[in-house]
């Protein structure tokens, strides 16, 4: 069953799943940093940081200079 049919169906039963899968990413876009959150989810990364950014993360300016480090090759601070 595609997702767009599941959709469907459960819209014809009564059951909106657009408002808790939102409020779900925004759950866990405040909790996991993009990457992860990226990986687990298979979002791409943009779409991964445009959520996390939106749940009002702060770990998501904190992973993403750690990144910009290690591609300096500067160690990141213990």
């Amino acid at each position: 069953m595609s997702s767009s049919q599941l959709m469907r169906k459960l819209t014809a039963l009564g059951i909106r799943a657009r408002p808790a899968r939102n409020t779900t990413l925004i759950e866990l876009s405040a909790e996991l940093p993009a990457v992860v959150l990226s990986r687990l989810l298979g979002l791409h990364i943009n779409r991964a940081e445009k959520w996390t950014k939106e749940a009002g993360s702060a770990r998501a300016a904190y992973a993403a200079e750690l990144s910009r480090r290690r591609l300096r090759g500067i160690a990141p601070k213990p």
